[in-house]
C-alpha cells in the first residue's frame, strides 16, 4: 500500500525545500544524498588528520621540553641551564647576577652555580607594606588669662546671657579653667562658636 503523505522539508545538503513522503527523509534526491555522504567522509578524514597533527605536535613539544623538565629537577644550575629555563641569553643571566638580582655561587672559572629556587623567586611579587599614616596632633596653646575671656566679658561682647554662655561651653566642649571664683574660657574657641552660631563662617 503506497503512502499518500506529503511533507515539506529542507534538504540537509543543498538547503532547498522539497516534498518528502516520509518524516525521516533528509535529502531532496540521490545526488544530494551522495554528495552529503562524500562530504561527511571527507570531514571525518580531516578531523582525524587534525587530531593526529595535534597529538604529533604535543609529542614534539614534550620532546622539546624534556631537557628543560630535567633541569627543573636539579637543585643547582649552570648559567646556560638557567638561561634555558628562563628562555633568555647567558648574558642576561650574568647581568642579573652582577646586579645582585639573582644570587649565585662562583666555584671557579666558568663554574657559576645558581640555586634553582632563586629562579622561582624572580617571579614572586615583593610584599607591599603600607606604612601607616601618623596623625599629626595639634599642640594646643595652654590656657591663660591672656588667651581667655571671663563669662562677663563674653556676655558684653556678644550680647548673650550667662546661662547661654555656660550652655555653649558645655555643648561645644570649649576649653576653660577656673581660678578662684572666676571662670576663664578660651577666646579662640568661644569666638569660633559664636561666629558659627550667627552664620558668620569660620
Amino acid at each position: 500500500m503506497s503512502s499518500n503523505i506529503s511533507i515539506t522539508r529542507i534538504c540537509q545538503h543543498c538547503g532547498n525545500e522539497f516534498t518528502a513522503k516520509t518524516t525521516v527523509t533528509k535529502f531532496c534526491g540521490d545526488d544530494c544524498a551522495k554528495r552529503n555522504y562524500k562530504l561527511r567522509r571527507k570531514t571525518a578524514k580531516l578531523q582525524k588528520m587534525n587530531e593526529k597533527i595535534t597529538e604529533s605536535n604535543r609529542q614534539t613539544q614534550l620532546v622539546r621540553d624534556a631537557p628543560k623538565m630535567r633541569l627543573l629537577e636539579k637543585e643547582f644550575l649552570s648559567v646556560k641551564e638557567a638561561a634555558l629555563i628562563l628562555g633568555c641569553s647567558d648574558r642576561a643571566i650574568h647581568l642579573m647576577i652582577s646586579s645582585g638580582r639573582l644570587p649565585a655561587i662562583n666555584l671557579g672559572i666558568r663554574k657559576t652555580r645558581i640555586l634553582r629556587a632563586e629562579l622561582q623567586r624572580l617571579f614572586e611579587l615583593p610584599e607591599l607594606r603600607v606604612k601607616p599614616v601618623q596623625k599629626v596632633k595639634l599642640v594646643e596653646e595652654p590656657l591663660s588669662k591672656e588667651n581667655c575671656y571671663t563669662v562677663e566679658e563674653i556676655t558684653k561682647s556678644w550680647g548673650v546671657t550667662r546661662d547661654s554662655v555656660y550652655s555653649m561651653v558645655n555643648r561645644k566642649k570649649i576649653p576653660k579653667f577656673q581660678q578662684g571664683k572666676e571662670i576663664y574660657i578660651s577666646k579662640k574657641h568661644i569666638e569660633k562658636a559664636y561666629r558659627l552660631a550667627k552664620g558668620g563662617g569660620k
